[in-house]
């Protein structure tokens, strides 16, 4: 009998690994490509939305919450990392992990009243979260946030190396949170964690009616997705040495949303595809600001009509068919060659 693989061996497939391995080499070699500080500035700013949109679809699109509050978690993760440096002098590396730590306090204090709603309602309330958030930070009289401008300078990493090495080393720290952030996800995905909120997103009667506990399962999961949005947050801090409130406001969230629909929803690597073009298509038209928002909300009604499940989606089924082939290139023939002995070989494997 076939042992059944576990979810680390599920996920961590030789051909997987392989794929994943190239992709990521190839990854990390694009600053010497394309040796430009701007352009490697634009890479790092979509990677760290990149780890936004992670968080955001574990929630959204695995466990099946429409929350709509995971910038304010983003935003707190990068407001409290920040004044944490400012006023406690925290080392930047330090501040990444309270940054997270904020983002999971926040999404547990949003979780618990959220989570008592279904559907349209948790929507309208998480959203209401975050604009309360945003008009908090913006309307702060103390001058502890800064206001509507923002925190000041805040001491950043890499200080020390010039301008095009500085943006590189940001460059590889931030792709190796992205694919630490992804592998974690890929793990909880396949998970019993993972497979409880899938069967709740899917029919939260039936997941119910199995013993798997609604509230604390997707509790669970707003605190695993805000700890990674407020390290996104303060990844953003850190990296562009301040914030402000308009992070939060309506058209990023709606930019954000589009990146991970048009990658895929509920897909791992989604969120990456789905960033990465969108990306591409604000720098190729950096120049038309007001053509920005039509073009993207052209491409998302192709991907709804024709992709309905997002490019990863497609993407993937290429991949598979790719692993397939390399898993019949490692099958070795059992048995000898003849006829006969290709039936006796049957009969013992049966």
């Amino acid at each position: 009998m076939t042992r059944r693989p576990t979810p680390l061996q599920a996920t961590f497939s030789k051909p997987k690994v392989t794929i994943s391995a190239a992709l990521v080499l190839l990854a990390a070699l694009v600053p010497f490509i394309y040796p430009s500080t701007y352009g490697t500035g634009v890479l790092v700013t979509m990677l760290i939305f990149t780890v936004l949109n992670l968080s955001w679809n574990f929630v959204l699109g695995i466990a099946g919450v429409w929350n709509f509050g995971q910038l304010a978690m983003f935003a707190v993760g990068g407001y409290g990392g920040g004044l944490l440096i400012i006023h406690a002098s925290l080392p930047p590396w330090l501040a990444l992990l309270a940054g997270g730590i904020g983002g999971t306090l926040l999404a547990v204090l949003l979780a618990l009243p959220t989570l008592r709603l279904f559907g349209i309602y948790t929507s309208l309330l998480t959203f209401a979260a975050a604009q309360v958030v945003q008009l908090v930070i913006q309307n702060d009289s103390s001058g502890t946030t800064g206001g509507a401008l923002g925190l000041p300078t805040v001491k950043g990493l890499f200080e020390s190396l010039d301008p095009l090495w500085a943006t590189r080393a940001w460059y590889w720290l931030v792709l190796a949170i992205v694919v630490v952030v992804c592998a974690a996800i890929a793990l909880l995905a396949r998970s019993p964690l993972g497979l409880a909120l899938r069967t709740l997103r899917d029919s939260a009667a039936y997941g119910s009616a199995r013993g798997i506990d609604p509230r604390g399962h997707r509790v669970l999961a707003f605190a695993i997705s805000g700890f990674v949005a407020g390290v996104a947050g303060a990844l953003y801090t850190v990296y562009n040495g301040s914030i402000s409130p308009t992070v939060m406001g309506l058209t990023p969230m709606s930019i954000y949303v589009t990146m991970i629909v048009i990658g895929g929803l509920g897909s791992i690597t989604g969120p990456i595809v789905g960033t990465a073009l969108v990306t591409a298509i604000q720098q190729a038209l950096i120049d038309h600001p007001g053509t920005q928002l039509t073009v993207l909300g052209v491409v998302l009604i192709a991907i709804v009509v024709f992709v309905p499940r997002g490019i990863a989606f497609e993407a993937g089924r290429v991949r598979d068919r790719v692993v397939r082939w390399m898993n019949e290139e490692e099958e070795v023939p059992a048995g000898p060659a003849s006829p006969e002995g290709r039936l006796v070989a049957g009969r013992e494997g049966t």
